[in-house]
């Protein structure tokens, strides 16, 4: 039996109303659309066209293997049996076949999202390339394209540890950039950790966390960054930690 989902109009707005951005909408139709959700500050779109995945910022240490959940939503008609939807990959991707995985695309019966997985293995090419699938819906007998911005999405990944932009200006703090103090700094001040609002507007926080620290390196300011800074310091003050695990060179030590 099949039921028209009564928010559909919202959909339309979600997804965004620029004209061509939606190709023609009937009720009668059902609409797919990837989903991944853009939560940067004030984005332009509501749903991303690509990300990026790397081993190296993961904070599970030593993890193998990573399993990305790639929303997908669709608009108009649900039904009460499961649905599949059609994709391909972009024959632009550049990518090793044999580190990547992608799930059954099935929409679940009654269900206005569901979720495709993309499974990554984690080999040494990745340390030196970073790789890219870009996955694009296709129209089949169960649905049509919805939101053209979000037809196609480029997954990037690699196993590249890059020093972060704001290293820089914090690494009085911080000392040298050594990829150890990164990965526990990532442990220490997670997205959530930190509940100061936004030093310039306002907004309530999470805002700061290991990716996105605050602009300028001012205990008073930021008086809640530093108490993580003090933590970090004590986890090298009490666990002996060397570059790359070489125990030729001298300990790790914040300053």
């Amino acid at each position: 039996m099949k039921r028209i989902l009564l928010l559909s109009i919202g959909f339309l707005l979600l997804l965004g109303c620029k004209e061509l951005e939606l190709k023609e909408f009937d009720l009668k139709n059902a609409y797919i659309s990837f989903a991944v959700p853009d939560r940067s500050y004030m984005p332009k779109e509501p749903f991303l066209d690509s990300m990026t995945y790397s081993f190296a910022t993961d904070t599970v240490i030593g993890i193998k293997t990573k399993t990305l959940a790639i929303p997908i939503k669709i608009g108009g008609l649900v039904h009460d049996k499961d649905r599949k939807f059609s994709f391909e990959i972009d024959p632009t991707s550049d990518y090793d076949s044999d580190l990547v995985s992608i799930s059954e695309p099935i929409i679940r019966a009654n269900r206005y999202e569901d979720t495709l997985f993309v499974s990554i293995k984690r080999e040494n090419t990745l340390l030196t390339k970073e790789m890219n699938i870009k996955l694009r819906l296709n129209s089949n007998e169960n649905f049509n394209i919805g939101h053209l911005h979000n037809s196609t999405l480029k997954i990037k990944f690699n196993d590249i540890l890059l020093i972060p932009n704001w290293w820089n200006d914090w690494e009085m703090y911080f000392g040298p950039f050594y990829k150890e103090v990164f990965q526990q700094w990532m442990i220490v001040y997670y997205l959530g950790s930190d509940l100061t609002a936004d030093i310039y507007t306002g907004a309530p926080g999470p805002v700061y966390f290991w990716r996105n620290m605050p602009e300028y390196p001012y205990p008073e300011w930021f008086p809640i960054t530093f108490m993580h800074i003090s933590l970090l310091k004590k986890y090298f003050d009490d666990h002996v930690v060397y570059p790359n695990g070489d125990n030729t060179q001298e300990r790790i030590i914040l300053p």
